[in-house]
């Protein structure tokens, strides 16, 4: 008794050792490396209202609710809390409850027969005294995998919501397109009825009209292709709100302008608004967890026992009652196991230095967008003020040659140039304001954010 009273002494003082294994650490850079504006603003965190767009108000609304990847995710989230409930079980004692009842018939040396009946009532306990918090480090892992989940949640609505907005101003780029070609092809088509006349009165060459005719169809042929764009956007925001396609239809017709630049802060933020970055941190500490357990499993395992029942004999001479129970604690240490115990630490070691490298990867992937999306918008408008630039140049050109050809002095091939390449000019503005939207989108989406925190709250406490 001695010997096993200094055995449980010192497994008890051996717990106190923690086997978790030492905190990774992850390096984030001071700064950007790109060159930030001083003034810059902060970001809304519904951001997409500061577009001040009602229909993209009540199509992001629709999103969060109707998106069914979304509801996919949530599932999974359920998923995960019930393996957390699962793990945590294992910290509290099992309590069963079993019950028998017994006849038999018996047939002595004299040929007579005896009935015999038994009935038996047992309550029966079991706990493993977690020593090595084997079973807490494996219901800490659960837990933060169902952070990790929500984290992942968060990421999915981030990037729906992006997913959205870009699709829709796409949408509201062609329409645009496709009013400023309208515009024109009126303009043209009076010019090509005027040049027709004139070549009818002998004014004007053959290959004046064909030219004014080929731009027109150049113009045209533009059409079809605005449209198609502008039908396959909506049918993919229809898809992102779970409906079929032609269910939507984008009315807005102009682009909004974009003037303020955005504060984009310190790379150490994104660690907390990054929800992609946190859940990589979360799954990193429960692989550190995993680690732990599986290096527990490999050390003794204490189980207590416990028993308390009533049983009743029916004899042909008499009932036969009691009372038993039993009280019992087990030590159990693996001793030869082909080395499946080392193999599975040796496997969540594996899995621990994967997941560090993984959340490192993060971090600079993390840092890498948003520095690629402020190049890329600070690109976008600097490539606006070169063609504001052009096209005030083109607009006093066709000015020019418009009253030039009015007053007979130039024929009407350098005025179409001028009208073509007007038109050229006022399609790539709308390109471009199009994708500086874009690239402003996906600044606000690597910046990450909090607003995703209540939409899991009011679908959780739905």
């Amino acid at each position: 008794m001695r010997q096993v009273t200094i055995i449980i002494v010192s497994l008890m003082l051996m717990a106190c050792q923690s086997l978790v294994p030492p905190k990774a650490e992850l390096t984030v850079p001071n700064t950007y490396s790109s060159i930030v504006a001083a003034d810059g603003v902060t970001v809304t965190e519904r951001w997409w209202l500061d577009f001040g767009d009602p229909q993209l108000n009540e199509l992001q609304a629709r999103l969060f609710t109707d998106n069914l990847t979304l509801r996919q995710a949530f599932l999974r989230l359920d998923q995960l809390e019930a393996r957390q409930r699962t793990a945590q079980a294992g910290l509290f004692p099992s309590l069963n409850l079993n019950a028998s009842v017994r006849r038999e018939q018996t047939v002595n040396q004299t040929g007579s027969e005896n009935q015999t009946s038994a009935g038996r009532l047992t309550v029966a306990a079991a706990y493993e005294l977690d020593l090595w918090q084997r079973l807490r480090h494996r219901a800490a892992a659960a837990e933060l995998r169902f952070l990790a989940g929500e984290d992942e949640i968060r990421t999915l609505l981030l990037s729906l919501s992006s997913r959205l907005a870009e699709l829709y101003f796409i949408g509201v780029e062609q329409r645009a397109q496709l009013d400023l070609l309208e515009r024109r092809l009126h303009h043209n088509q009076e010019l090509v009825r005027i040049i027709a006349e004139r070549y009818q009165s002998g004014l004007a060459a053959a290959t004046e009209l064909y030219q004014a005719q080929q731009n027109l169809a150049q113009m045209e042929v533009q059409i079809p292709l605005f449209e198609t764009t502008l039908n396959q956007t909506s049918n993919a925001i229809a898809l992102l709100l779970g409906q079929p396609p032609g269910s939507v239809l984008i009315e807005r017709r102009q682009l909004p302008t974009l003037t303020d630049v955005i504060d984009i802060g310190l790379p150490a933020t994104l660690l907390n608004r990054r929800p992609d970055v946190s859940a990589a941190l979360l799954e990193l500490e429960a692989a550190d967890r995993e680690l732990a357990a599986a290096v527990a499993d490999r050390l003794p395992r204490l189980d207590l026992t416990a028993n308390i029942g009533r049983s009743i004999t029916r004899l042909s001479s008499g009932d036969v009652t009691g009372t038993f129970w039993s009280l019992a604690l087990g030590l159990t240490q693996p001793l030869i196991d082909g080395g499946r115990l080392k193999a599975a630490s040796d496997l969540q070691q594996a899995i621990r230095d994967e997941k560090q490298l993984a959340s490192q990867l993060k971090i600079l992937t993390a840092i890498e967008e948003v520095e690629s999306a402020l190049i890329a918008e600070q690109g976008s408008s600097r490539r606006d003020n070169f063609l504001e630039q052009q096209q005030l140049l083109n607009n006093n050109l066709l000015k020019i040659r418009t009253e030039s050809y009015l007053l007979g002095l130039t024929d009407s091939l350098e005025l179409l140039r001028s009208e073509m390449a007007q038109l050229e000019v006022r399609s790539q503005q709308l390109s471009n304001k199009r994708q500086w939207i874009s690239h402003r989108i996906s600044l606000i989406r690597a910046l990450g954010g909090e607003w995703m925190d209540e939409e899991i709250d009011q679908r959780i406490t739905l």
